[in-house]
Protein backbone atom coordinates (compact mmCIF):
# COMPACT_ATOMS: atom_id res chain seq x y z
CA UNK A 1 0.00 0.00 0.00
CA UNK A 2 1.30 3.35 -1.15
CA UNK A 3 1.80 6.18 1.46
CA UNK A 4 -0.81 8.36 1.21
CA UNK A 5 -3.28 4.84 0.53
CA UNK A 6 -1.98 3.95 4.04
CA UNK A 7 -2.86 7.49 5.63
CA UNK A 8 -5.90 7.87 3.94
CA UNK A 9 -6.77 4.79 5.26
CA UNK A 10 -7.98 6.58 8.66
CA UNK A 11 -8.97 3.58 10.65
CA UNK A 12 -5.52 2.09 10.21
CA UNK A 13 -3.97 4.61 11.80
CA UNK A 14 -3.54 3.39 15.50
CA UNK A 15 -1.29 0.64 13.90
CA UNK A 16 1.45 2.75 12.63
CA UNK A 17 0.69 5.87 15.17
CA UNK A 18 1.26 5.28 18.47
CA UNK A 19 0.37 8.82 19.60
CA UNK A 20 -3.43 7.97 18.80
CA UNK A 21 -5.60 5.36 19.96
CA UNK A 22 -8.59 5.63 17.62
CA UNK A 23 -9.85 7.45 14.80
CA UNK A 24 -13.39 6.61 13.65
CA UNK A 25 -14.62 7.87 10.40
CA UNK A 26 -18.89 8.37 10.78
CA UNK A 27 -19.57 8.74 7.01
CA UNK A 28 -17.20 7.62 3.85
CA UNK A 29 -14.12 9.26 3.05
CA UNK A 30 -13.81 12.30 1.53
CA UNK A 31 -13.60 16.06 1.97
CA UNK A 32 -16.11 17.15 4.61
CA UNK A 33 -16.39 13.50 6.27
CA UNK A 34 -16.52 13.75 10.02
CA UNK A 35 -15.74 11.55 12.69
CA UNK A 36 -13.75 11.36 15.83
CA UNK A 37 -10.60 10.63 17.21
CA UNK A 38 -8.76 10.17 20.42
CA UNK A 39 -4.89 10.38 21.40
CA UNK A 40 -3.45 7.86 23.69
CA UNK A 41 -3.75 9.83 26.99
CA UNK A 42 -6.49 12.27 25.49
CA UNK A 43 -10.07 12.89 25.34
CA UNK A 44 -11.97 12.21 22.44
CA UNK A 45 -12.26 14.77 19.89
CA UNK A 46 -14.45 15.31 16.36
CA UNK A 47 -12.29 15.90 13.54
CA UNK A 48 -13.33 16.21 9.33
CA UNK A 49 -11.27 15.69 6.37
CA UNK A 50 -10.19 18.98 5.59
CA UNK A 51 -8.06 17.98 1.79
CA UNK A 52 -7.96 14.79 -0.31
CA UNK A 53 -4.99 14.52 -3.38
CA UNK A 54 -4.91 11.31 -4.66
CA UNK A 55 -1.31 10.42 -3.95
CA UNK A 56 -0.07 13.72 -3.14
CA UNK A 57 -2.16 15.28 0.27
CA UNK A 58 -4.22 14.43 2.92
CA UNK A 59 -5.26 17.23 6.00
CA UNK A 60 -7.90 16.71 8.77
CA UNK A 61 -8.62 19.37 11.00
CA UNK A 62 -9.49 18.61 15.27
CA UNK A 63 -12.02 20.70 17.10
CA UNK A 64 -10.21 21.19 20.25
CA UNK A 65 -13.16 23.38 21.82
CA UNK A 66 -13.20 27.01 20.00
CA UNK A 67 -9.62 26.13 18.77
CA UNK A 68 -9.46 24.14 15.49
CA UNK A 69 -5.98 21.45 14.72
CA UNK A 70 -5.12 21.33 11.15
CA UNK A 71 -2.29 18.37 10.27
CA UNK A 72 -1.04 19.05 6.78
CA UNK A 73 0.48 16.33 4.99
CA UNK A 74 1.73 16.70 0.93
CA UNK A 75 4.13 15.06 -1.34
CA UNK A 76 6.21 17.25 -2.66
CA UNK A 77 9.06 16.51 -5.50
CA UNK A 78 12.44 17.70 -5.06
CA UNK A 79 15.53 18.17 -6.56
CA UNK A 80 16.37 14.54 -4.28
CA UNK A 81 13.14 12.92 -4.80
CA UNK A 82 9.69 13.01 -3.51
CA UNK A 83 9.39 13.88 0.43
CA UNK A 84 6.65 14.55 2.21
CA UNK A 85 6.26 17.65 4.14
CA UNK A 86 4.34 17.43 7.01
CA UNK A 87 2.84 20.98 8.72
CA UNK A 88 0.23 21.83 11.78
CA UNK A 89 -1.32 24.63 12.68
CA UNK A 90 -3.83 26.34 15.43
CA UNK A 91 -6.77 28.69 14.40
CA UNK A 92 -9.14 30.13 16.96
CA UNK A 93 -9.61 32.31 19.93
CA UNK A 94 -6.62 31.30 22.81
CA UNK A 95 -4.35 29.58 19.55
CA UNK A 96 -1.26 31.36 21.30
CA UNK A 97 -2.08 29.58 24.46
CA UNK A 98 -2.75 26.10 22.94
CA UNK A 99 0.51 26.39 20.71
CA UNK A 100 2.01 27.20 24.01
CA UNK A 101 1.05 24.03 25.66
CA UNK A 102 1.19 21.22 22.49
CA UNK A 103 3.50 22.19 20.11
CA UNK A 104 6.42 20.43 21.04
CA UNK A 105 4.32 17.49 21.60
CA UNK A 106 2.33 17.87 18.52
CA UNK A 107 5.92 17.56 16.70
CA UNK A 108 7.65 14.94 18.23
CA UNK A 109 4.23 12.34 18.02
CA UNK A 110 4.12 13.75 14.04
CA UNK A 111 7.27 12.69 13.69
CA UNK A 112 7.48 9.47 15.97
CA UNK A 113 4.42 8.79 13.58
CA UNK A 114 5.54 9.42 10.09
CA UNK A 115 8.81 7.35 11.02
CA UNK A 116 6.67 4.82 12.16
CA UNK A 117 4.79 4.46 9.06
CA UNK A 118 7.50 5.16 6.84
CA UNK A 119 9.37 1.42 8.56
CA UNK A 120 6.09 -0.32 8.06
CA UNK A 121 5.67 0.42 4.29
CA UNK A 122 9.90 -0.48 3.88
CA UNK A 123 8.96 -3.66 5.02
Amino acid sequence: MLFFERWCAIETHPEWAPSMEYFRLSEPFGIGARGVLRAVGGEEAPFRVTAVGPGFVYADTTELGEVELTVHHEAVDGFDGTHVELSAWLVGPGEEEWARRMSAEVQDSLERDLAALAALLEK
